[in-house]
């Protein structure tokens, strides 16, 4: 298994030092992009770097926490082979770890079967709570099987852990505007320019983000929140070859370092998605309409139009680009129609970050259970 801890690493597709924490290439800290940064010499990226010791205790406590809640691993060793260990005396299922022996009880009751996704598909939320005032937002990742439809990760910025202070979000005033055009290509490119205009490229602004006075938890960075979320998907789920995303660039590099390993290997595809839905309901086929380059990497994107529906696809790993023409976020979309539907979620704005991440996880559950018996029937 890929170390879980490691983060300040090469996430350059192709390189001999893709997700390896160290290497003979490596010097740091490199301030040549304005930023404390790893410069890797064998490819001449510069990764931002982070405070890997806070990491490394946020995420421990993270997975940990995780594990114990959910039993879908050992909340010691991250083992996900575990065998069915008898009953507590209230009746509860117990869970043993088949490589540290370790028995713990989850506070909720594994499902006996998970059906394996072959491609995830992630996308990027702003929901509001109530924070030391009225319109604060949390940051929130939702990860699903992009065929079967079921949630399989979702996480917020908001945190119970205690954390470092170079975790913690830190608005300084400027949010990013939301990237607006009647031309699909131009908000692609726009969205590049606005990359190369943080301080970092992972350091995105997004609004105001702060606990009540005395609030417990912490508000993440987004990058970490994205690094946290795919490595408990990267030990649920350690085959998956084929991500799709939104355009946002740190959640390219939370992936590529989690799944490392299929990547050196030429395993893996991350695919950004780009689209303009007018139609949700057409099914005539797609038609492809031409390449665009953007960006700092300069990156091939293809343009597709369906009728009124027009979308745009990155392959940033060398992905066979015929499977484009089938990849979209439809999967994404049908869920947050059905978020913006419920009565939890559309009343929970004037409740506090730790209770509206509470309602966003309880309402995947509900999720999971509508669309399971939507592929039973």
């Amino acid at each position: 298994m890929t170390n879980p801890f490691a983060i300040n690493v090469c996430k350059t597709f192709g390189c001999r030092n893709l997700g390896l924490a160290s290497s003979a290439d490596y010097s740091w800290p490199d301030y040549k992009l304005g930023y404390p940064a790893l410069h890797c010499q064998a490819c001449g990226s510069y990764p931002p770097l982070f405070d890997e010791q806070q990491f490394r205790d946020w995420l421990s406590v993270h997975l940990t926490a995780y594990a114990a809640e959910k039993g879908h691993f050992c909340p010691s060793c991250y083992c996900k082979e575990t065998i069915f260990y008898g009953h507590n005396p209230q009746g509860t299922q117990r869970i043993q770890c088949r490589s540290c022996k370790k028995v713990w009880t989850p506070k909720q009751q594994p499902a006996r079967e998970i059906t394996h996704p072959r491609s995830i598909e992630t996308v990027p939320l702003l929901l509001p709570f109530q924070g030391a005032s009225a319109g604060q937002k949390l940051y929130v990742l939702v990860s699903l099987d992009a065929a079967r439809g079921n949630i399989l990760h979702l996480s917020t910025n908001y945190t119970q852990h205690q954390t470092g202070d170079s975790l913690r979000y830190c608005y300084r005033g400027n949010t990013e505007p939301t990237v607006q055009h009647s031309d699909i290509v131009q908000r692609v490119d726009m969205r590049e320019a606005q990359f190369l205009r943080r301080s970092q490229f992972d350091e995105i602004q997004y609004g105001s983000a702060v606990l009540k006075r005395n609030g417990k938890g912490a508000i993440l960075r987004p990058v970490i929140t994205a690094h946290g979320h795919f490595r408990i998907l990267k030990i649920r789920f350690p085959d998956i070859k084929t991500h799709i995303i939104s355009h946002e660039c740190f959640l390219r590099g939370a992936i590529i370092t989690a799944w490392a390993d299929q990547f050196r290997q030429q395993q893996g595809e991350i695919w950004f998605i780009e689209e303009e839905i007018s139609d949700s309901n057409a099914d005539t086929p797609w038609h492809f309409q031409g390449t665009t380059y953007h960006g700092w990497w300069k990156n091939q994107w293809q343009r597709w139009e369906q009728g009124k529906n027009r979308k745009m696809v990155c392959a940033l790993t060398g992905g066979n680009n015929s499977k484009a023409k089938m990849l979209s976020l439809a999967t994404s979309r049908h869920f947050i129609h059905w978020l913006h539907q419920q009565t939890k979620f559309t009343h929970s704005a004037p409740l506090s970050a730790g209770r509206v991440t509470q309602i966003l996880l309880s309402l995947t559950q509900d999720y999971n259970n509508c669309a399971s018996l939507l592929i039973s029937d």
